[in-house]
């Protein structure tokens, strides 16, 4: 069995999920200019049944981890159940070890925290083990945070990609993300990629998330190599701070996507969001066509 194959229950534990009428009025003007469109992940090209990447989500899924750590057969090699408290002050005692100046926003390797998981509670996983983390980080995601393509994604990125425009991606990820855009995007062998590699960039493999700079400047430099300027590019996505903000921090044009309750993150409270006005308000993805001069 390969890598790819550990973390196949992110896509065979699925069902169904339809987005969550926002009650949102969108926003739409056409945008002259655009080189490149850049994308969100969770929440806006894939319904998201937390809003998020699982380990993100605050509610309390300890059921959710004995479950994987039983189906895995993690459960009977540790001294006591793990709880979600658990979990999560492991997530945060590595991010507090990475913060600083430079990195104000850190990202965990789930699959590492996990590692530390397992460690603290009696059993610790060699190199050899290195499968049965990941599959418990996957299975853990899969019931956690059950997703489902966004209606229109995939119509909306084979359209764009049959145009000039390059297209890149900006998420807030981990290990089994890529699988969920390759099956949205259902590529056939030999194509070349729709996603640009070059402009795709997810927080796990930086050790950084948003809305934090590293990012969006990596991004940035990237659009420079191809000669694009930020003013034409556009990012989109769920988040007013993650994503509007961040985006806007650069330079970019943004598109608030705010087509499903469960991910629409206002933020309003967020000073650096109060007075942020997006260039769109999209409440689906198709809308975003209506905004743009293709042939």
């Amino acid at each position: 069995m390969n890598a790819s194959e550990w973390m196949l229950p992110i896509l065979q534990e699925r069902q169904p999920l339809l987005p969550l009428d926002s009650k949102i009025r969108p926003k739409f003007q056409l945008l002259d200019g655009l080189r490149a469109i850049i994308f969100d992940i969770y929440g806006t090209l894939i319904v998201s049944g937390s809003g998020d990447v699982g380990s993100v989500d605050q509610t309390d899924r300890s059921q959710v981890i004995q479950r994987a750590m039983q189906f895995v057969g993690v459960e009977e090699r540790l001294d006591r159940p793990v709880m979600w408290c658990d979990l999560r002050r492991v997530i945060e005692r590595m991010n507090a070890e990475r913060k600083s100046d430079d990195c104000i926003s850190p990202e965990i390797d789930v699959v590492a925290a996990w590692r530390r998981v397992v460690d603290e509670h009696g059993w610790t996983a060699e190199e050899q083990d290195v499968a049965t983390l990941v599959r418990l980080a996957t299975y853990f995601e899969a019931w956690a945070n059950p997703t489902w393509p966004m209606p229109g994604a995939s119509d909306l990125i084979h359209r764009l990609s049959s145009s000039e425009i390059a297209l890149g991606i900006i998420s807030n990820a981990q290990v089994f993300t890529p699988l969920l855009v390759e099956d949205l995007l259902f590529s056939e062998k030999n194509r070349p990629p729709v996603f640009q590699p070059d402009l795709c960039f997810f927080s796990n493999r930086f050790r950084h998330s948003k809305p934090g700079p590293r990012l969006f400047n990596a991004l940035a430099n990237a659009l420079q190599r191809r000669g694009i300027l930020p003013q034409e590019a556009l990012y989109v996505g769920n988040d007013m701070l993650n994503d509007v903000w961040g985006a806007s921090q650069v330079g970019m044009r943004t598109a608030w996507f705010a087509g499903d309750r469960r991910s629409q993150r206002r933020r309003s409270s967020d000073p650096r969001c109060c007075e942020l006005s997006p260039d769109l308000v999209l409440t689906s993805l198709p809308q975003l066509l209506e905004c743009l001069k293709l042939p």
